[in-house]
């Protein structure tokens, strides 16, 4: 975009209105608010013109006593040409404006940094160039509308991304359609499964931003949240660093951050509270009972049936909406997560006596 069309964006038209200049969050963003900040003001201009017009004429033609009627004209090529071609040099700007703008917004920059995004029901995942992925998260805090403080149902990720540089998304999804918004960034994409689909966008000053879905996905999706942090790049090059998995730490507690970063958290809780899915706390060793009787002991066996195929024991009193994790998981990372399961348990392990620690260790 070039200085003349950002001071458009960024002051006169959003002047004109809002009595201030705006401050747009990304470089695609600036583009959407000139435009429609443009095609507002061109329909204020044409309306005032065309309501003045009607107004003038009514008063100038209205019948009178003693004034004989006329005939009105059949046809002006000059004023038919002048009503055409003056209206179309206009709509003719905003096509080409909303064109180049949507190439620019489509194709991301050489320099980008490209970060994949999954989606899935009912959370958002980020993993960076170097294979981390995001431990951070928080709940919304809003008021509902009786005036109460509410808390968001489930943790909304942290995801962040360096200013000043442009950032690609490379997106798919696990299992429905899922929509990617940021409102801040005035961009939506839609998201797919078994193929993927590119968004990218310029944040030039450090703030934080929420991404929504906005495509219905199911029971959570009004909880389907993200926050899109945007940090100085030094402090984002520190940032995703210090996210590498910690396997030097021990399979428990890398099962602990793949809990949060492989969106375990969205469904299972791990304080003993009641979600979508059953509380990984204290279910270790203990018997789950099944949909259609039967019950089954929670050890690594059932564990890992459970995250590859989730579909084949349902626990009695949750809904059969898991999705399978299948490829999404090498066994290192199942062996994790299954440690960090026993971790909770009533008896947790001593340090490096937990599932597969020995193993890890030899």
């Amino acid at each position: 975009m070039n200085p003349i069309t950002t001071t458009l964006a960024d002051g006169f038209w959003h002047w004109l209105w809002f009595g201030s200049p705006a401050k747009s969050s990304s470089a695609v963003a600036r583009i959407g608010d000139e435009l429609f900040m443009y095609t507002f003001w061109l329909s204020v201009a044409w309306f005032v013109f065309l309501m003045g017009l009607t107004f003038y004429f009514v008063v100038k033609y209205q019948r009178r006593p003693g004034k004989k009627l006329t005939r009105s004209p059949a046809h002006n090529t000059p004023l038919e040409i002048a009503w055409t071609v003056v209206p179309t040099v206009f709509l003719v700007y905003i096509f080409f404006k909303g064109f180049w703008g949507y190439a620019d917004a489509i194709v991301a920059p050489a320099n980008a940094e490209v970060i994949n995004l999954k989606a899935q029901k009912w959370a958002w995942r980020m993993t960076y160039p170097n294979g981390a992925e995001s431990p951070e998260s928080m709940r919304f805090v809003y008021t509902d509308a009786q005036g109460n403080q509410v808390t968001s149902a489930q943790e909304a990720p942290i995801f962040v991304v360096p200013a000043g540089k442009p950032v690609q998304l490379r997106m798919s999804s696990m299992d429905v359609i899922h929509s990617f918004w940021v409102p801040d960034f005035r961009s939506k994409f839609d998201i797919f499964p078994n193929r993927y689909t590119s968004y990218w966008f310029q944040a030039d000053e450090p703030g934080d931003h929420v991404v929504y879905c906005a495509e219905y996905c199911g029971d959570l999706h009004s909880e389907m949240y993200a926050i899109i942090r945007v940090l100085p790049e030094p402090e984002y090059r520190a940032k995703i660093n210090s996210w590498a998995i910690p396997w030097g730490d021990g399979l428990a507690a890398v099962g602990k951050v793949l809990y949060t970063t492989k969106g375990c958290s969205a469904c299972h809780s791990v304080d003993g509270s009641r979600n979508t899915g059953p509380t990984w706390k204290g279910i270790w060793g203990k018997e789950h009972e099944m949909e259609g009787g039967g019950k089954a002991v929670v050890d690594p066996n059932y564990i890992r049936e459970s995250i590859l195929v989730p579909g084949a024991k349902i626990v009695k009193g949750y809904p059969n909406q898991m999705v399978s994790y299948q490829g999404q998981l090498n066994d290192r990372e199942l062996d994790a997560l299954i440690a960090y399961i026993e971790s909770l348990g009533d008896n947790p392990p001593g340090p490096g006596a937990g599932y597969g620690e020995s193993a890890e260790s030899n």
